[in-house]
């Protein structure tokens, strides 16, 4: 008798709860229609791939080996990239501005302005700083950090201490 006195309430219970998770709502309320992945249109991604190593002018950008004018290099602990062969690498366009003498690079949606010797940049006229400073190496060339770069556009940047070899990788559209 005990045991059936229990298992009542319950049962009683538990065909309540979702009654009650719901008990706020109204009955007439209207709902935002349900999107199914079905009703999305898929756009095709393919993973990119850029590698480099410090001290070597080969650039591997997504299969295309493609020689910099200058090498990549380790100072205080961070590797260096000179910023049009990587832009240009991946596609991006630069340019330099006489008038205030930065190097803008657009890549997609991104505009990015570089300051020799300064530690912070510009990304869609948003100031950021980047905690080193951009650099001239003795090639004459604009040298930036890479990790902060990588960050900054999403690519995802893996390094090797045993070759000092980066990748990059980044997820993107085929269109």
């Amino acid at each position: 008798m005990k045991t059936k006195k229990l298992i009542l309430p319950l049962l009683a219970l538990s065909l309540m709860t979702p009654a009650l998770v719901n008990a706020d709502a109204l009955p007439n309320e209207p709902t935002a229609p349900t999107v199914i992945a079905a009703d999305k249109p898929v756009v095709p991604m393919s993973l990119y791939t850029v590698k480099l190593k410090v001290n070597d002018p080969m650039l591997n950008n997504n299969g295309r080996m493609v020689k910099m004018d200058t090498k990549p290099m380790l100072w205080k602990g961070m590797v260096y990239v000179p910023l049009r062969a990587l832009a240009e690498g991946v596609g991006a366009k630069v340019a330099w501005n006489a008038a205030d003498g930065s190097t803008i690079v657009w890549a997609g949606t991104y505009k990015m302005k570089f300051w020799v010797g300064r530690n912070a940049m510009e990304i869609n006229d948003a100031k950021i700083s980047m905690g080193s400073k951009v650099m001239l190496n003795e090639d004459g060339r604009v040298m930036v950090p890479l990790r902060f770069v990588a960050d900054q556009l999403g690519w995802q940047l893996d390094y090797s201490e045993l070759d000092w070899s980066v990748t990059l990788t980044k997820l993107v559209s085929q269109s």
